[in-house]
């Protein structure tokens, strides 16, 4: 059964206590290991640092100097060296302290910066589907032996491929490209009461009222949702800027075997809500790149829509309401007496159509399914 305290936020801290000792490691490695420690700050990955990664690839692969450049060597010998246990034979058994410290540097192994786009830097941990659970629960439970080690740390065979790593980085920029424009449209409608409000005014407030008004909705809840709307977009693209924010999937549910567990396994995302898990992290699951039939957008509409739902919740605290059935836009969003304002302000995905339609990205067959009343 998954423990839902095994969160990535546990695993990293974890990771980095293991990079502190530097005596243990060979003495090439040190220098190496030294910069995957300031990689990890108490903040998240630091994109200071984020060459180490790269060069931690490279040197995996990189066996003892000779005298026209370095052998290569497959990752295990390589990662299995870096702490000075490798052997020929394979069989002598692991003690924990070894296993964590390898469990330490596979999981960096498959740390990828996505974005390096001014300040915004998105993280993806890729961990080969060999695994199921963390890193270090999987190596002090499956590795006893050498030749047990050398299984894991050559399994390359990892969750998001070359094509979904390309996606996953364009959701978060066009994410932050929609939240931006949100901003100027949640500015332009807080001034549509004003004497002097023009069309563009006008125009964005009755954005704002399409996805958060029922009709008896009072000026002065309106005036509330379009600034808790402005403050929480504005939270959003701060915590992008910060240069923190990881995805990957939770690796604990690959063995998943309850309803509750298959459930969160076959979603499209999930995060814990008000940033609980103390790191900035999104869980991208079974369904993301899935089109499913009943999808109101596709592709890498979708994809951002899902960004953008889910940063509403880990950042602003929104909920998946649920009136009749979870408020997603399959099932309808619009306000409506029996849907009112007050639930859809809180509801993630009406916060996501809302930002995707300030963005210009609905068509209005979109735009007009996610808003059936029902």
């Amino acid at each position: 059964m998954t423990d839902w305290n095994q969160k990535f936020k546990a695993e990293y801290d974890y990771a980095k206590g293991w990079l502190n000792d530097l005596g243990a490691y060979q003495d090439e490695w040190q220098p190496l290991v030294k910069r995957l420690r300031k990689l990890m700050s108490d903040e998240g990955f630091d994109p200071g640092y984020a060459a180490s990664l790269d060069e931690l690839r490279k040197q995996a692969r990189r066996g003892k100097g000779r005298l026209i450049g370095h052998a290569a060597v497959t990752e295990d010998k390589g990662m299995l060296g870096a702490v000075g246990a490798w052997t020929d034979n394979g069989g002598h058994p692991m003690d924990a302290q070894t296993k964590m410290r390898l469990a330490a540097l596979k999981l960096l192994r498959h740390v990828y910066l996505l974005n390096r786009s001014g300040s915004r830097k998105t993280w993806l941990l890729s961990l080969p589907n060999t695994f199921q659970q963390w890193p270090s629960d999987d190596f002090n439970a499956r590795v006893n032996t050498e030749i047990a080690a050398r299984i894991l740390l050559r399994a390359d065979d990892e969750i998001f491929q070359r094509e979904q790593k390309k996606y996953l980085a364009n959701s978060v920029q066009q994410a932050m490209a929609w939240c931006q424009r949100t901003g100027m449209v949640l500015a332009l409608a807080a001034k549509a009461n004003d004497r002097d409000a023009g069309a563009k005014q006008i125009d964005a407030l009755k954005v704002v009222k399409r996805w958060f008004a029922d009709p008896a909705v009072q000026i002065n809840d309106l005036n509330a949702y379009i600034g808790k709307l402005a403050a929480g977009f504005k939270k959003i693209i701060a915590m992008l800027n910060k240069g923190h924010f990881v995805l990957t999937d939770w690796v604990p549910l690959r063995g998943a075997s309850t309803a509750d567990e298959i459930s969160f396994l076959n979603s499209e995302a999930f995060t814990f809500s008000s940033r609980a898990e103390g790191m900035d992290v999104v869980y991208i699951e079974r369904s993301f790149f899935v089109d499913h039939p009943g999808n109101v957008l596709k592709g890498q509409k979708n994809w951002t829509r899902i960004m953008v739902h889910e940063l509403t919740h880990l950042v602003c605290g929104t909920e998946d309401v649920n009136i009749g059935n979870a408020r997603y836009a399959w099932y309808g969003i619009g306000p409506h007496a029996g849907y009112p304002g007050s639930a859809a302000i809180r509801n993630a995905d009406n916060w996501a159509f809302f930002c995707a339609d300030c963005a210009g990205a609905l068509t209005e067959n979109e735009r007009n399914t996610a808003l059936k009343i029902i």
